[in-house]
């Protein structure tokens, strides 16, 4: 860590400053947002941290995927198991306890689990218009699973009385031979506008950085790898051991918005949306050896579909009730699916098991309605609205023999007759300003979830009922003020309280252990997740050029669902596959607490030049006897920078950087991943990039961008991953406007 020290300094004592941008950080907490209570809200009245990617920097940024680009946060840790992947940890929560938004659509459906959570990449980063995150507490607003936070993906829109035009952007990266290509149009008229994108990415194996410190030793080193060839399961020397083979995969996203005025205050949006992937090969688990002989011959996702339609119908004539109203509902469709294998090491036999694919597949429906209201009444503002939500799971199950094609019946994931799962919520909330410079909000939301599964094969676990049906009650509230001083400081406090209501993944998922030494069973009991959260944080501008914002919270969660030891029928055991299994099941047992703190610094450092430097922290513990390591709580991590401004062109140096996860800081029972890390844990890495833009055209039609990321070309992980960073990067993208 010592080069990015004299960069520090450089960003905290340089003398120069700039009009310009200093204007912008005295500005900053007029942005207006969207997300945070559901309609446009400066970010000075919001008592919260709130991170906003916008337009601009997500051009600037230019990155693979999404999940990439919310690393660049320096606000977020990213866990990766394959390249076609990337799980966001929020303050200490990650996977299901974290929700995401699109447009106003909940993502999260009733088999999002609580491991590690991929869903992300299948938002095309070229369709957005801004991201905003909103860190701790959300489901005041949001409901169901933001107890880490909300990150809200708002794509672009259509606009009216605007000629047609588009754009193109081509980029290229070596590390993994990308080739993504990206097309948008789009043509307003006085009543209706419209437009269209498609995005299309190819991704090769990924090479990891080859100047490995000591501490890393070998790990991730690729030396062999399985193939099939002809009807015999090989292991095939890999030439360079650091190239991840098995990690490429494909993806297209597209997206087509119609937007129609009807009045002079009421609109229209249709909003459709589509993202499909290849197969993605889950690199983690073809990376696992016994005595030299790969676990799997294969494993891996099919092809990831999500679809979206969405009608959201918009009216801003004041009425009695309300000033503004929004409805917004939509329809989804989601398929996935895991593909597995064992390696065939008796291939004289075409009965070996080893010779047939499991494939199971899931097929979710969801449809939502929102509608949110909003009314202000000398001083007072209301928002208050409603929500229903309705996931219908099929799941199905076979294998497939790879010899013959012959097929047989496998248990499935999730029942086999199908699950349903509703919710219904209502939420109200209420500002008021006491003068210029006070600012109470609090809140109250009640909601009532049901679930139900049908189990008809039971021809593999004959003990399972034929129904199962949970009814849960969640009650959350939130209360926050806003102290604004003066024009350039802003001093927060919030408490608010979240919850994460069991899904169908929770409550009917049945499998044997990777081991094979335990049983998971439903169980019926479950009770929703439960958090309590307690910030205080500013903004402010402590001189003309240097802003400041930092916050430190404190989190206490009950009621966690964790695998723990249980019963069925009074009896510890099953038979299971002809072994006598002890069984497990997911259980309300755990309690736990996280603390921690962020401080971001924005400086302008000279004419057109601007700074900033992030710093993390997160600590959770277990509440037991003796006290226990929280899983996915990431080591300290942040982001430096410095970038220079100039009319033609942008230039960025920047650094990544992450403090070492010792092996007594892991948990290992819970999503930590151990097992691909070092003997010692996860060593301390940092990166160092450089990416820059330039105008071709006087025009400003043409715009080249490069960079090389991973200068050092540094062996590294980020934590809780399984499989290695990308080595050095060299890429162009070349946007064109037309």
């Amino acid at each position: 860590m010592k080069p990015l020290i004299p960069f520090f300094l450089l960003v905290i004592f340089a003398q120069k400053s700039y009009a310009q941008l200093s204007d912008s950080l005295q500005n900053n907490l007029n942005e207006v947002l969207i997300s945070a209570n559901k309609f446009d809200e400066k970010l000075r009245d919001v008592p919260r941290q709130i991170d906003i990617i916008d337009s601009k920097k997500i051009i600037q940024l230019n990155k693979q995927n999404t999940a990439d680009l919310l690393q660049e946060t320096g606000n977020i840790s990213i866990q990766k198991s394959q390249q076609g992947g990337g799980s966001i940890i929020l303050r200490g929560f990650e996977a299901n306890r974290v929700l995401l938004v699109v447009d106003g659509v909940r993502l999260n459906n009733a088999i999002y689990r609580s491991g590690h959570l991929h869903n992300v990449l299948r938002i095309d980063q070229q369709m957005l218009e801004r991201i905003e995150i909103i860190y701790g507490p959300g489901s005041l607003i949001y409901g169901s699973d933001a107890l880490g936070g909300v990150v809200h993906f708002v794509s672009k829109k259509p606009k009216l009385n605007q000629s047609l035009g588009g754009g193109i952007n081509s980029r290229f990266s070596l590390v993994n031979n990308e080739f993504t290509n990206s097309l948008n149009i789009a043509a307003g008229y006085k009543k209706w506008a419209w437009l269209a994108s498609l995005t299309s990415s190819s991704f090769g194996d990924l090479r990891q950085g080859k100047n490995r410190n000591p501490a890393i030793g070998k790990l991730g080193e690729r030396n062999s790898f399985q193939a099939r060839v002809g009807d015999t399961d090989r292991v095939i020397k890999n030439e360079d051991p650091s190239l991840q083979v098995g990690s490429a995969y494909k993806q297209i996203d597209a997206m087509g918005k119609i937007f129609f005025q009807s009045k002079s205050k009421q609109t229209h949006l249709l909003n459709l949306q589509f993202s499909n992937t290849s197969n993605i090969p889950r690199y983690d688990r073809l990376t696992e050896y016994t005595n030299d002989t790969p676990n799997s011959a294969q494993w891996f996702y099919g092809p990831e579909l999500r679809t979206m339609a969405s009608y959201q119908f918009e009216d801003t004539r004041i009425r009695k009730i309300y000033e503004r109203i929004r409805i917004t509902t939509a329809y989804q469709y989601i398929e996935e699916s895991r593909n597995n294998r064992n390696f065939n090491k008796d291939n004289s036999n075409p009965n070996n098991n080893n010779n047939f694919l499991n494939k199971r597949n899931e097929y979710v429906n969801i449809g939502t309605l929102n509608i949110d209201a909003f009314k202000n009444y000398h001083k007072h503002e209301i928002r208050y609205g409603a929500e229903f939500t309705y996931n219908k799971v099929q799941s199905h199950a076979l294998a497939e023999n790879v010899l013959t094609g012959i097929t047989k019946a496998i248990s499935t994931r999730y029942p086999d007759g199908g699950s349903h799962m509703q919710t219904i919520a209502l939420y109200i909330s209420h500002s008021h300003e006491f003068g210029s410079k006070l600012i109470l909000t609090q809140g109250v939301r009640i909601s009532a979830i049901n679930l139900e599964s049908n189990f008809k094969n039971k021809a593999f676990f004959s003990f399972l009922p034929d129904r199962l049906k949970q009814q849960n009650m969640a009650l959350c509230g939130s209360l926050g003020l806003v102290f604004l001083p003066t024009e350039k400081v802003k001093l927060y406090f919030n408490t608010a309280n979240a919850f994460r209501a069991p899904n169908v993944e929770d409550l009917t998922k049945i499998f044997d252990s990777k081991t094979g030494s335990i049983l998971i069973v439903p169980n019926e009991n479950l009770k929703s997740e439960q958090s309590w959260t307690s910030e205080v944080g500013s903004n402010l501008v402590i001189v003309k050029n240097l802003n400041l914002e930092a916050n430190i919270y404190y989190t206490r969660l009950w009621n966690a669902i964790v695998v723990d030891k249980a019963k069925v029928n009074g009896v510890d055991s099953l038979i299971y596959d002809g072994t006598i299994t002890a069984v497990s099941m997911n259980q309300n047992v755990q309690a736990a607490y996280i603390y921690g703190f962020q401080f971001n610094l924005k400086y302008i450092v000279f004419k057109n030049c601007v700074a900033q430097s992030g710093i993390n922290y997160t600590y959770g513990s277990i509440l037991s006897n003796p006290l226990k390591p929280l899983d996915h709580i990431p080591p300290m991590f942040g982001r430096i920078s410095i970038t220079y401004y100039a009319q033609k062109w942008q230039l960025s140096f920047y650094s990544l950087y992450s403090a070492a996860k010792e092996l007594k800081d892991y948990n290992i029972n819970g999503e930590d991943n151990l097992q691909y890390a070092t003997a010692d844990g996860m060593p301390a890495w940092y990166t160092l990039n450089v990416q820059g833009s330039y105008l071709l055209t006087k025009n400003q039609k043409a715009t080249l961008q490069a960079g090389i990321e991973n200068i050092m070309d540094t062996n590294y992980r980020t934590f809780a991953s399984g499989m290695s960073a990308a080595g050095r990067n060299v890429w162009f993208s070349l946007r064109l406007k037309i």
